[in-house]
């Protein structure tokens, strides 16, 4: 009986639903011009994104002090095949605003030396997926319940996450062709993941036995942690080449709390046997460890005429999989004497990890006249999902595991004291390999545990940017010359 037992929690327990941009690097990009160049930009550009995308280029900034604010506006959409089975899909549609930047330039007295700050956004997803199934199917033994059997499953999805980044960039202009400059990055995350699955049958007997499984998971934590950014810059005629390094992350603290509850009502065991009984644990004020990897990037910008174009490269390595959050262990089902050596720790374990990935940006524009420009882009957004994240029980909060694809077109309008941006972006990605854990098969005999499915996920994002870069500096010295 007890190994019975356990077969059940652990086919339920796996029953959780995979994340579309919380396993990629490149979601975002910032700025004003920079972002229409899709961050294609490390060569350097003239403005304070280059606190984030290469430091180095601080030094050779012209303005002392810059102000700078840009958002995207977009409608995203995910889609997930056949999340329970018989074309019951989950879908999210989104529709939202994500700021991207907003920053400064601290003026200097000595002006090789360079200071700036920016609060940036890199990370800010959410989904929100409920499929349903209702309707009679042959799921219980003739034996016990002739004929076909009323099904009701539902399986519902909420998750959350966001990263704000607050940048403290310094850089120095070494001579008319080097410029090298550091970034100190602290990264402010939360996230909350909710996931409630449900499948309940009503056998043909006398009785109208009612059988059924049911569960709710729950995941919530913030975390602090801090990076180093080194980069360097190289001037040469028409080229600009830039080199970066990025350190692994540092964890500074964090905290949450892990949830995972299981109710199972006349479930029938191996020797025929049925029976009910819960799995519930709650753990809270977990000490919470969240990793990004050392990272290299490197790009080239060309200009000449009107006309310029860049590259960007940046390699991420790879991080072994850790647990987010460490649960102690102790009772788990209930009464325990049907499984004790089932311990919550196990089923309330959380983890992360990331494979190594390479993007690539390229970036063009051209100059129409003294104030105005045409700029378009494109770059691959990889994502670092690692599939060993899918094996054994436990909280699994990733949605996303394809690939995705970026296109940006727009166009720049430069005052004498300003710059005013204006784009669009889409993204597009899909995969026909999406590990569907949870999916609910009328056909097989062991329909409450759940069987993992391979089926087809889409994403795609049509979104409106609007990018503003003050220059104050400007500013100061026109009113001086007035004065």
């Amino acid at each position: 009986m007890k190994r019975s037992f356990i077969l059940f929690f652990m086919g339920v327990a796996t029953c959780s639903f995979l994340h579309a941009q919380d396993s990629h690097y490149w979601t975002q990009q910032y700025g004003t011009r920079s972002a229409l160049l899709s961050g294609a930009v490390l060569g350097g550009t003239n403005d304070n994104t280059m606190i984030y995308y290469n430091p180095g280029a601080l030094g050779f900034l012209d303005n002392s002090s810059v102000s700078i604010n840009a958002s995207a506006y977009g409608i995203g959409n995910i889609r997930v095949e056949n999340a329970l089975g018989q074309q019951a899909d989950f879908e999210s549609l989104q529709v939202g605003s994500v700021p991207l930047l907003a920053g400064g330039m601290i003026r200097m007295k000595d002006q090789k030396w360079k200071i700036g700050y920016a609060f940036i956004t890199p990370v800010d997803f959410s989904f929100k997926g409920i499929a349903r199934l209702d309707n009679d199917y042959e799921v219980i033994e003739d034996l016990e319940s002739p004929g076909l059997e009323e099904l009701v499953a539902e399986a519902g999805i909420t998750t959350k996450t966001s990263e704000i980044v607050l940048a403290l960039g310094l850089g120095r202009k070494l001579n008319e062709n080097w410029s090298v400059g550091l970034s100190n990055l602290f990264t402010v995350r939360s996230h909350s993941y909710q996931r409630n699955f449900s499948s309940y049958v009503f056998m043909n007997d006398e009785e109208r036995t009612f059988v059924g499984g049911n569960q709710s998971q729950n995941a919530e934590y913030y975390n602090v942690r801090y990076a180093a950014k080194l980069g360097a810059v190289y001037r040469s005629g028409n080229w600009s080449t830039g080199l970066t390094f990025t350190s692994p992350s540092i964890n500074l603290f964090g905290q949450g709390t892990l949830a995972n509850n299981i109710a199972v009502r006349n479930l029938k065991l191996i020797d025929d046997n049925r029976i009910s009984g819960v799995a519930t644990a709650r753990q809270a004020e977990l000490k919470s460890t969240y990793k990004s990897p050392f990272s290299v990037a490197l790009g080239t910008n060309y200009k000449k005429g009107n006309s310029s174009a860049g590259i960007a490269i940046q390699y991420y390595n790879s991080i072994d999989i850790y647990d987010i959050m460490e649960p102690a262990p102790g009772t788990f089902v209930r009464p325990a004497e049907l499984a004790p050596e089932l311990q919550s720790d196990r089923f309330l374990r959380n983890r992360a990890g990331a494979e190594s990935v390479l993007n690539i940006a390229v970036g063009y524009e051209h100059q129409l006249s003294d104030a105005f420009s045409l700029l378009l882009s494109a770059r691959n957004d990889m994502s670092y999902f690692d599939d060993e994240l899918n094996d054994g029980p436990g909280i699994k909060t990733t949605i996303s595991s394809w690939d995705i694809y970026h296109f940006t077109g727009g166009v720049n309008l430069d005052h004498r004291n300003s710059s005013l941006s204006l784009g669009l972006l889409f993204s597009t990605g899909n995969t026909g390999k999406y590990e569907q854990p949870g999916n609910i098969n009328p056909e097989d005999i062991n329909l409450l545990e759940g069987s993992t499915t391979i089926t087809r996920a889409r994403y795609s994002n049509i979104g409106l940017l609007l990018g503003y870069t003050l220059y104050l500096n400007r500013l100061s010295n026109n009113k001086e010359a007035g004065d």
